[in-house]
């Protein structure tokens, strides 16, 4: 029997697709080490997140569903009992398994309860440096005690780092999380290395177990507040940063909850400078995490497991960042958000222009240590496509959603490459010529020239809730006709 290999899933936290250098997009964030895993291996274009919130996404990972089926619809509710884990699955395989970093995939359950050997989790929102740097406003701290950041730095003589140079909105009842901030700290002060640490310490333990491993290594950033040391803080000029083509988007054909979370923010009377400053360090974080990528990959190669083990890259879901004038994410399907970076090394040497989702990770993970999903998941697996040995999965579009994160809106989104048609439950709808309009800015849902294209796109969307069983079908139907 041919020797299984090892995977390493690597998750960054809220990571746009353009700040991968590799896709060539963006001229100015640099991220070498997980460019050289593009080269040495490849990466898929047109990769997308199933739900752009951090939660919802990461338990489809691990379940291999959409959101309304295993039922992680915000940040806070749980994962249903019964459904099979990935964790689980891949323990059962033989495979050692580890966790490192962020956790928000289930509340009410740590990874050792998931099929995990172990590991130092971030549970619940699992923000590590609150109430760990005196001076950072953001207070959302890991529910677990003790929060195994505040240890390491009190095992590595770092107690006692700070953060200066907090950036927030100015809107007055918002006053609770900076965008950025500069930490006062060497490099291997970070929550980002204190992850790499981690899963560096994770490789160690399953060489000892003489097993092949599953690792989960996720990294807090760049989800803000970006909190970088030098010389990541300093190593992007704001003012070499273009104003993003949709920042213009004065929302006006959009749904109102667009503009109200624009307003929430309080960053508007910023202008474009402002998102200058915040996209600054977000890219420092991208590139420091990029060097902790490194890090692991050295830890690889010294102990001579690099050749074995696939190393998939991504993330939960992207940042508006300063796109259509909006931050982070939320009830909006816009591809700053749902378009995803996915970088695989040591499987095929092609990339590949499928339509794939994110939670394809498990039963492509499955698939990659000889076994099947237990139960049947929304999806199949990729490693045909990332081996090359197949060069289209023949799927034209994607379906997406989302359901609740600062307010409750349920939302479904269908995309192909020539239109996006987005169903906002209580809203206007939004339909998008990708093509005469790639960066969402024209809303033609009540266009009459587009009303043909509209019918088409809505059957689409009816396809797809009646066959996943999605709760909002009901609404949908009742509706659509006069949507």
């Amino acid at each position: 029997m041919a020797k299984r290999k090892n995977v390493l899933l690597i998750l960054a936290d809220q990571q746009r697709l353009d700040t991968i250098s590799a896709y060539g997009m963006n001229p100015i964030c640099k991220t070498p080490h997980i460019d050289q895993l593009a080269a040495e291996g490849m990466k898929f274009t047109n990769a997308y997140t199933p739900s752009a919130i951090c939660a919802p996404a990461r338990a489809s990972v691990m379940t291999g569903l959409y959101p309304h089926k295993h039922g992680v619809v915000d940040n806070f509710t749980c994962i249903h009992d019964d459904i099979p884990l990935l964790g689980e699955c891949m323990h059962e395989a033989g495979y050692y398994c580890g966790y490192a970093g962020k956790w928000h995939v289930t509340p009410d359950k740590a990874p050792e309860e998931c099929g995990f050997d172990e590991g130092k989790p971030f549970m619940g929102y699992g923000f590590p440096g609150s109430q760990v740097f005196p001076s950072l406003i953001f207070n959302q701290p890991p529910d677990n005690e003790p929060n195994y950041y505040e240890l390491y730095l009190k095992e590595h003589g770092y107690e006692g780092v700070d953060v200066s140079h907090g950036f927030l909105g100015d809107n007055p009842a918002l006053q609770i999380q900076e965008m950025f901030c500069k930490h006062e700290g060497p490099v291997e002060s970070t929550i980002e290395y204190f992850v790499a640490h981690e899963t560096k310490r994770l490789i160690d333990k399953a060489k000892e177990e003489d097993k092949p491993f599953f690792i989960w290594a996720n990294f807090w950033g760049p989800h803000s507040p970006s909190i970088v040391p030098e010389p990541y803080y300093s190593m992007y000029d704001p003012a070499d940063i273009p104003e993003h083509p949709s920042y213009c988007d004065d929302l006006l054909d959009k749904p109102y909850g667009y503009y109200l979370s624009e307003k929430m923010w309080g960053l508007g009377n910023y202008g474009w400078k402002g998102f200058q400053e915040i996209a600054a360090r977000y890219y420092g974080h991208c590139t420091m995490i990029d060097d902790m990528v490194g890090m692991i990959v050295d830890k690889l190669k010294a102990e001579g497991l690099y050749e074995d083990t696939i190393i998939i890259y991504s993330a939960d879901h992207g940042d508006c960042l300063g796109a259509h004038k909006l931050i982070e994410k939320g009830a909006f399907t816009f591809d700053e958000i749902y378009h995803i970076p996915m970088v695989v090394k040591g499987a095929g040497t092609k990339d590949n222009d499928s339509f794939v989702y994110l939670h394809e990770m498990m039963p492509t993970i499955l698939d990659i240590a000889g076994v099947k999903p237990p139960k049947s998941v929304d999806g199949e697996s990729v490693l045909p496509l990332m081996m090359g040995e197949q060069e289209s999965n023949g799927r034209t579009e994607v379906f997406c959603e989302y359901h609740n994160h600062f307010y409750t809106h349920r939302q479904r989104m269908v995309r192909d490459l020539d239109y996006q048609l987005t169903f906002n439950e209580s809203e206007r709808g939004e339909l998008y010529d990708l093509k005469k309009d790639p960066y969402q800015l024209k809303n033609v849902c009540y266009d009459p020239a587009y009303a043909d294209v509209k019918k088409k796109y809505l059957d689409i969307m009816s396809r797809y809730l009646k066959e996943l069983g999605d709760p909002a079908s009901t609404w949908f139907h009742r509706i659509k006709e006069f949507y």
